[in-house]
């Protein structure tokens, strides 16, 4: 009983397999090219100096966006899509989107993408599971509704820590062509994420990467790009 608590445990945050539909963390392709993410915005805490900062640099991000946090600040997430970058699915509540009904689920996904076409998100909506946690309700929802789940190959826990010396070092640490980088803009302020940022992007723009969002990532890595080992 105990292993296969421990084995399902391990399926729920596995980056690279789930059981159904397409599940990407990367993307296999020989061009130096990443992709920057932030979760759990927008928050006027942090979202506007990101924003600030992508300008600066005149790089493009994908942002996956709560549907609460979007309720709340409804302005800052279509501000977001006006800087041109791309908006994506977070949940409604950032709840673990594990022993859920499918109905809770379903719920979940359905009232942000709402939210997100009422900010003018338009085509395909694209989908990362609170916490990466997914087990056999999520993916067979996604796969029923031909929808990608992104999750993530270089992580620095910037949720966890404010250190930028460490948020930067890992993120460099863990970065290849294709890599999907995963920060944070949403919640409380976060100047530790925000400072690496900064050095992350000078760094990789240093040594001839560029940035795409995840979209673009994808539609890079073609049809040869594999769904659930990417």
């Amino acid at each position: 009983m105990l292993a296969g608590v421990i084995g399902l445990w391990q399926l729920s945050k596995a980056r690279t397999f789930q059981v159904f539909g397409e599940l990407y963390a990367r993307v296999e392709t020989p061009e130096k090219v990443v992709a920057l993410t932030f979760d759990d915005g927008p928050s006027p805490a942090n979202t506007p100096a990101v924003l600030e900062l992508l300008a600066r640099h005149q790089v493009k991000a994908t942002f996956f966006m709560v549907g609460q946090n979007i309720e709340k600040h409804r302005e800052l997430a279509a501000r977001v899509l006006a800087e041109g970058h791309q908006l994506a699915n977070h949940s409604y509540s950032h709840k673990r989107l594990v022993l859920h009904s499918p109905a809770f689920v379903e719920e979940e996904i359905s009232r942000t993408d709402a939210l997100l076409r009422e900010v003018g998100v338009r085509g395909e909506i694209l989908f990362r599971a609170p916490y990466g946690k997914k087990l056999f309700v999520l993916p067979w929802l996604l796969a029923r509704d031909h929808r990608k789940d992104i999750l993530f190959d270089a992580v620095p826990d910037d949720d966890t820590t404010q250190d930028a010396g460490l948020i930067t070092s890992r993120v460099l640490g863990a970065v290849r062509p294709g890599s999907i980088i995963l920060l944070h803009d949403g919640w409380g302020a976060k100047p530790g994420t925000l400072e690496a940022a900064g050095r992350i992007l000078e760094s990789l723009k240093a040594q001839g990467y560029r940035f795409v969002t995840v979209s673009e990532l994808l539609a890079l890595g073609g049809k040869g790009s594999p769904p659930s080992n990417p």
